[in-house]
C-alpha cells in the first residue's frame, strides 16, 4: 500500500474518505495523491483537504508548517487540480501513468447507482486501481475518529464465494488489518449457500484476532446486508466479478448492490 489514489469531489462525505486515506498512507509510510478535476479551469486548490493541518491536530506534526516532520513520518502527499468533463475519465488516465495500490473515495446514490461524478465509479475506479477500491457511501461515515484519527476497526464482515474468491477478500481483510496494526479484531467470514460449499478459508492466527464463520442461505446481497447491521460491522471486504451476466448489468454488480446500502465502508478487490 505505498500509493494511495484519492479522487475528491470536495464535499463532506468527501473529507470522510480523506481522512481514511491519509490516516492509511501514515500507517503504511506511503505516498497519498489527492486529485480534484473540474469542467472549467477554475481555482479550488485552496479548497481541497488539508493533510499537514489535519495531522497536526491528530497530534502526529507540530503544526501546518511541519514538512520535516512529514518526511520523518514516511509520507508524501500530491495536490493534483485538473480540468475535464469527466472526473472518472481524468483518474483513469491519471492511474494509467502512476499506478495506485488503492483508491479511497466517497461515492454518491443517483438514479439507483453509485456514482461519483457523472458516471457509475466503483468498477471503471476499481479496474483503474488494479483491484483494490476502499468506497465510503455517503452519510454513512467511517471507522476512524476525525478528531484524533484514532481507528476505530474491531469488525470485518468478509462474504465469501468459491475458494479463488474466498482467498482474495480474505487476503484483502488482513493485509488491511496488517497495514493499521489491529490489535483487537473479529473477522466475521460469511458464506451464503448451500452447507457443504462452503470454501477453505486460511485463518491466520494472531494474538487478539478472532476468526467467526457464518452460513446463510436465501439472496446474497439481502443476506451481507442484514448480517452486517446485525454484528455492526465496521468494513465489509469483498471482490467482485464485474458484471457477470444480463441482470447484473441492469441492476449492478453484486458489490455495487451491497454498496449502495452498506452500513459501513466497503473494501471491493477486483478477481479481473
Amino acid at each position: 500500500m505505498k500509493h494511495i489514489f484519492h479522487p475528491t469531489d470536495l464535499t463532506t462525505d468527501g473529507e470522510v474518505a480523506f481522512l481514511h486515506a491519509l490516516r492509511l498512507a501514515v500507517a503504511a509510510r506511503g505516498n497519498l495523491t489527492v486529485m480534484h478535476v473540474s469542467p472549467a479551469d477554475k481555482d479550488f486548490e485552496r479548497s481541497l483537504p488539508k493533510a499537514r493541518r489535519t495531522l497536526a491536530a491528530w497530534g502526529l506534526l507540530a503544526d501546518g508548517a511541519d514538512t520535516a516532520g512529514l518526511r520523518a513520518l514516511g509520507v508524501g502527499v500530491k495536490k493534483i487540480m485538473a480540468e475535464g468533463p469527466d472526473p472518472v475519465e481524468a483518474c483513469l488516465n491519471y492511474l494509467d501513468r502512476h499506478p495506485s495500490d488503492l483508491i479511497v473515495l466517497a461515492t454518491h446514490q443517483r438514479g439507483g447507482r453509485m456514482v461519483w461524478g457523472p458516471r457509475p465509479v466503483a468498477e471503471p475506479l476499481a479496474r483503474g486501481a488494479g483491484g483494490a477500491t476502499l468506497l465510503f457511501p455517503a452519510g454513512r461515515g467511517g471507522f476512524l475518529d476525525p478528531s484524533s484519527g484514532e481507528v476505530r476497526l474491531q469488525r470485518m464482515l468478509v462474504p465469501v464465494g468459491d475458494g479463488r474468491e474466498a482467498s482474495s477478500s480474505v487476503e484483502a481483510a488482513v493485509a488491511m488489518a496488517r497495514v493499521l496494526q489491529l490489535e483487537a479484531l473479529e473477522f466475521v467470514v460469511l458464506h451464503i449457500g448451500e452447507d457443504d460449499a462452503y470454501p477453505h478459508v486460511v485463518e491466520v492466527g494472531r494474538a487478539g484476532w478472532k476468526w467467526t464463520r457464518m452460513e446463510r442461505s436465501g439472496p446474497v446481497v439481502q443476506g451481507i446486508l442484514d448480517v452486517a447491521g446485525s454484528i455492526s460491522a465496521d468494513l465489509i471486504v469483498m471482490t467482485t466479478h464485474g458484471h457477470d451476466g444480463f441482470l447484473d448489468a441492469l441492476r449492478g454488480s453484486t458489490t455495487e448492490r451491497v454498496l449502495r446500502q452498506a452500513p459501513c465502508p466497503l473494501l471491493s478487490i477486483s478477481s479481473e
